[in-house]
């Protein structure tokens, strides 16, 4: 299992601190929400934010979840939760679909999308910018609570889906700098650096080999 940090659990009503537990099991008979959520300190920023999934049906072929994503970060930046995700969900998803309520942020979602921050592929992304990764001006901003229904489809035939760790959560314009970070991946949050960045490092590195070759 992948190390986490910054990362809260709430499942079946009970405080889960990072690592505690690795899946929540979602069932109309059983456990029928569950939270999840970061808090880390950052660039003088405090991220502060968490999301839960409400189950409200679920049949064989579909199970729709009223969510409900809380932004209480606060201090420099803006500090938006742009896109949050789910690395693993049983059984096998077939479909993912929201319906934006009254008043809500233009949120989507996939599939089988890859997260920043060298996460790779996740089962389950929503977003609220331009794609997983974030991007754009929009996303929850900070004091901001939001809501809308998500359904997912896929062969529930024992009437029961399972989310499994890691959560991930993207924000943007985060802290003094403005940067974008991935919370509850593997080695912590640290800002992920931009074309330009990862163009001087990389003439760096050149410099480097091209004065031991001349050695």
């Amino acid at each position: 299992m992948k190390n986490l940090r910054g990362l809260g659990i709430v499942a079946a009503a009970a405080m889960l601190v990072s690592g505690g537990a690795n899946a929540v099991t979602i069932s109309p008979g059983g456990t029928t929400s569950f939270s999840f959520g970061w808090s880390e300190s950052i660039d003088g920023a405090s991220i502060n934010a968490n999301v839960t999934f409400a189950l409200q049906t679920m049949s064989s072929g579909s199970a729709v979840f009223l969510v409900t994503a809380v932004n209480n970060s606060s201090g420099p930046g803006t500090n938006r939760l742009v896109a949050f995700g789910i690395d693993t969900i049983t059984p096998d998803l077939t479909g993912a679909s929201i319906n934006n309520l009254d008043g809500s942020l233009a949120w989507s979602a996939s599939l089988g999308s890859n997260m920043s921050g060298g996460f790779g592929r996740i089962d389950l992304c929503i977003w609220a910018g331009s794609n997983c990764t974030g991007g754009s001006n929009s996303g929850l901003r900070e004091g901001i609570t939001d809501t809308f229904l998500l359904t997912l489809t896929g062969p529930f035939s024992d009437r029961s889906i399972t989310f499994a760790q890691p959560y991930i959560g993207r924000f943007q314009s985060v802290g003094v700098a403005g940067e974008s970070y991935t919370l509850g991946r593997p080695g912590g949050s640290v800002p992920e650096p931009g074309p330009l960045a990862l163009l001087g490092v990389g003439l760096a590195a050149l410099a480097l080999r091209r004065r031991r070759q001349s050695c």
